[in-house]
């Protein structure tokens, strides 16, 4: 379990997380839910152990900034794009820390494979990854990610550049690290998919936690309105699947009276 109490990140001089406290169960699916500025991808870092912060942040009883132990894996919105390296080679990296790099057991490869082949790249492994398209690229980076198989997985925006059959694809992907006990932590523009998929809801505004629990009870919140100003309205299927679509923005007064003669 990652347990956070009163967790607050200064970048230079601005706070961009305040007081945090929340639990992340270990195993399941927690995503991280907001407006864009509320702070979900200094958290996902934060987790990441990259970013000094005060208060308490502890994976499994031990504080996380620069704790190079952890099998932790993690897919940024923007990756840095390696030059002169096959699809191969870059979801191969994911076992670099537990084989070296080149230096893969069989065992390695045959995961190496199977993962080219559930994220539907096999076909692409011998092409660069500079040279792959913006969606191929996402799927090149969750594959490194599964090939690592960590014991947390933070995902930044893992669906951005997907097209619907493909944010299905990996999603689903992604949902199977449960089986092994994963631990998954993500950011979700569609809110949709994130009360599909994850099992913890976590509503983030302005640097802070405004409620977080069971998607299926969180997803009709008022915190969740209130992070986007209500402007989103929340419909339930047949089935009990919610569906999230934002509301039209309202016209201004002015704008619906009528123009005076001469103005």
């Amino acid at each position: 379990m990652i347990s956070i109490q009163d967790l607050t990140v200064r970048l230079g001089a601005r706070e961009v997380l305040s007081d945090i406290s929340l639990e992340i169960q270990s195993g399941v699916w927690t995503c991280l839910v907001g407006p864009n500025g509320a702070g979900k991808t200094t958290l996902l870092k934060t987790l990441l152990g990259t970013l000094a912060y005060s208060g308490s942040l502890r994976d499994a009883g031990v504080e996380v900034f620069n704790d190079q132990t952890r099998n932790v894996a993690y897919v940024p919105q923007q990756p840095n794009i390696p030059i002169g390296m096959s699809v191969l080679e870059y979801v191969s990296l994911g076992r670099a820390k537990k084989d070296g790099w080149g230096r893969e057991s069989n065992s390695s490869r045959k995961l190496v494979k199977k993962v080219l082949e559930e994220t539907q790249l096999f076909g692409m492994q011998g092409r660069f990854v500079a040279q792959l398209s913006g969606g191929e690229m996402q799927r090149a980076l969750i594959a490194r990610a599964l090939a690592q198989e960590p014991e947390l997985i933070l995902l930044d925006e893992p669906t951005s550049a997907l097209d619907l059959h493909h944010q299905i694809s990996v999603l689903n992907n992604i949902e199977n690290l449960k089986e092994r006990g994963v631990t998954i932590v993500s950011t979700m523009h569609d809110i949709t998919l994130a009360s599909m998929y994850a099992e913890q809801l976590v509503i983030m505004h302005h640097g802070r936690v405004t409620i977080f629990g069971a998607a299926n009870e969180v997803i009709h919140s008022a915190e969740l309105r209130s992070a986007f100003d209500d402007r989103i309205d929340v419909y339930t299927l047949d089935g009990g699947q919610a569906v999230i679509m934002a509301s039209k923005e309202q016209k201004l007064s002015n704008e619906r009276e009528t123009p005076q003669k001469g103005v």
